[in-house]
């Protein structure tokens, strides 16, 4: 008999071979290769695509959603057809959140005479490549060197699937390289599922039973990014494992009344949950009295929200810790008396308090849930309903619906974010579905203002205090983008932007204003050196004085478009700047820029320049708008127009001032002596 001892070991060996037949197999010993096919090897462009520079021969992922935490396992196989294919793929990237796990890193690369080299974790290094707002995006990376036209290369990994929003996990399917053939599979699964697939023409799913499946796609087409895209998503090949368990009964729902018992589901819920108690009636009687208007009233209760409650989603303080704790741990929804009673929530607290406060406050009310351009604009469809993510306040004002986010901390009253302007999204009303497109605020909420005063030198150099001010939704992105950032990281930042249009600036001390909290305009001042800004021509100085412009690349690039032209927002610019003259110059018939489109329209700029002679002051006015009349979104169509259109304020904007020497005072002549007598 073994001792109680050797009894505890064998028990110890017994658990830790169970625990090893639990992990996934991947986890343990070295990566397998599976053999390449020989006209793999040898082949010398993609059949399909030809003159594509890479395709993706194999691209496979394997999905297990046994546990709480799931996870993939991905493989790909890529064929190297030219030497920029190689250059670029000679460094291969593997981004994730911050919040995730990346393991079982290996890749191979293999010659076309079959001979191969290995590579492994060690091989991977790791970085930080996007930090924005309180995220961010990590990286592993590999240089392989030495890769060539010809080769294959591998890569192997697994990670945690970060892309879980409500009740589904997503993926791309279409690359920039054209994929040859595309597997997803199910390895498992503690819920029902199913698997819809958006902007691919065809796909075979073979499903044999509710716990596992197989989803193959062929020959998907190459996705290249477009600037000023629509939501990727709306355009880009993509799929979703969506746990049905918690929308059965609206899947079997007649897909004609499906939208209506939507509607009347979130509709019911926010009237429960935003009836106003007498402590609410009470602050919103405080709140608004004085009032004159019901746009001060609803501004009055929306500044309340946003002054006087903690966002939990946008702070993160050591007694915020603690309220986020007790938060995430009731069992029951934070209801608006508790929000305002504990002066801290989510946004979307903060925005059921608003709704409550306003319901107090006399007004008609409704939650309205739209989607966004982070995902997509396509939801007047049957499964639209699926991404409905964001929500809004929806105030009626007279006939029309009027929409509010104070949960949105960095966003004013009056203003959306600018991800769910112009977005459908659906009034949950309990009696009928209420369908209305968010609005585009037009180009004068967004200003960014620039103004400078300079003084350029004899040789060139340029240097005097610049000011910018940036309003709407140009402040708002900077502002969530910054926010858990240090003032050296946001200085080093704003720099890198002023010095990648002006390599030889010299930018000094930064002095920012409302940088914290949701006060505008967001303002910076610095001190600006230029070094050898206008060039010298002989004798003579050739001045680009638009200086904020000055080197900005094209906007558009490409001779032709595939996708809708979809701007993040409209904007306006208005630059005032006075440059002194060095002593000595004047100008050289100067003329102003060429006014280009419609300022007061959709797109458009217009110039001004004058000349102080007694103070040799040059003054040179801009002022650009895109969306002027809230026109943000284009077909692809109208591609050529809009480029034209960008291409001329290019110029515009590069326009030259020549400078000459004043001409040298003419000599007095000398006397004449009378003649004699």
């Amino acid at each position: 008999m073994p001792t109680p001892v050797t009894f505890d070991r064998l028990q110890l060996k017994l658990l830790l071979l169970l625990l090893a037949c639990a992990i996934p197999a991947v986890v343990f010993g070295k990566p397998e290769w599976e053999p390449i096919p020989a006209e793999d090897l040898a082949a010398l462009e993609c059949k399909a695509y030809p003159g594509v520079s890479a395709e993706a021969l194999i691209v496979r992922q394997a999905f297990d959603a046994s546990q709480d935490e799931a996870w993939t396992e991905q493989f790909q196989r890529i064929k190297i057809y030219s030497p920029k294919a190689a250059e670029e793929r000679g460094v291969m990237n593997i981004d994730y959140s911050q919040d995730r796990r990346v393991w079982n890193l290996a890749a191979r690369v293999t010659k076309p005479d079959g001979k191969s080299a290995e590579f492994h974790k060690d091989d991977f290094h790791d970085s930080v490549v996007v930090k924005v707002g309180g995220y961010k995006l990590k990286r592993k990376t590999l240089a392989v060197p030495n890769l060539e036209a010809g080769d294959v290369v591998e890569l192997k990994w697994a990670q945690d699937s970060a892309t879980n929003v409500g009740n589904y996990y997503w993926w791309y399917c279409q690359l920039p390289i054209p994929v040859r053939h595309y597997t997803f599979s199910m390895e498992n699964s503690q819920h029902d599922y199913r698997v819809l697939w958006f902007n691919v023409a065809h796909a075979d799913l073979h499903n044999p039973n509710s716990r596992q499946m197989t989803l193959e796609m062929d020959n998907l087409a190459p996705f290249d990014e477009e600037t000023a895209m629509a939501p990727t998503r709306d355009v880009r090949g993509w799929f979703l494992v969506l746990f049905t368990s918690n929308y059965l009964r609206w899947f079997t729902k007649d897909q004609a009344g499906l939208w209506q018992e939507i509607s009347a589901y979130f509709g019911e819920e926010y009237r429960l949950l935003t009836k106003p108690n007498a402590e609410i009636k009470s602050t919103a009687k405080e709140a608004i009295a004085g009032a004159a208007t019901d746009d001060e009233k609803l501004q009055r209760l929306y500044d309340f929200c946003q002054q006087h409650v903690s966002n939990l989603d946008y702070f993160d303080s050591a007694d915020l810790q603690k309220a986020k704790k007790k938060l995430d741990d009731k069992s029951h929804p934070q209801t608006p008396e508790q929000t305002l009673r504990l002066a801290s929530g989510y946004s979307h607290h903060l925005n059921e308090l608003f709704a409550s406060l306003a319901r107090a406050a006399g007004f008609d009310v409704r939650q309205a849930r739209s989607a966004s351009r982070d995902v997509t604009l396509q939801v007047r469809n049957p499964m639209g309903w699926l991404f409905l993510d964001d929500d809004t306040v929806a105030v009626r004002r007279g006939k029309e619906w009027k929409f509010y986010a104070p949960g949105d901390y960095y966003v004013p009253f009056g203003l959306l974010k600018s991800s769910i302007e112009s977005a459908t999204c659906l009034v949950c009303d309990e009696d009928k579905v209420i369908y209305e497109n968010n609005p585009v605020a037009p180009a004068a909420k967004s200003e960014i203002t620039r103004r400078g005063r300079f003084t350029l030198d004899a040789d060139g150099n340029l240097e005097g205090d610049a000011e910018i001010a940036m309003e709407g939704h140009a402040a708002i992105r900077d502002k969530s983008n910054w926010r858990s950032w240090q003032s050296a990281e946001i200085d080093t930042e704003y720099r890198k932007r002023v010095t990648t249009q002006l390599p030889s600036a010299e930018v000094g001390e930064l002095n920012w204003e409302n940088l914290q909290g949701d006060k505008v305009p967001l303002r910076v001042h610095y001190h600006l050196k230029v070094p050898g800004f206008a060039d010298i021509a002989g004798s003579k100085i050739i001045l680009s004085p638009g200086v904020f412009k000055h080197g900005s690349p094209a906007f558009f690039t490409a001779e032709t478009r595939r996708y809708p032209i979809f701007f993040d927002h409209a904007w306006s610019e208005h630059d005032d700047i006075e440059i002194v003259l060095p002593e000595g110059y004047t100008l050289d018939g100067a003329t102003a820029p060429s006014n280009v489109g419609d300022a007061g329209g959709t797109l458009g700029v217009h110039y001004g320049v004058g000349y102080k002679g007694k103070s040799r002051t040059l003054t040179y006015k801009r002022d650009f708008a895109l969306g002027a009349n809230g026109m943000i979104a284009f077909q692809a169509a109208s591609y050529p127009a809009i480029k034209n259109l960008f291409d001329a304020i290019n110029r515009s904007d590069e326009h030259t001032i020549v400078l000459k020497p004043k001409p040298a005072p003419a000599d007095t002549p000398a006397p004449t002596a009378a003649p004699a007598k």
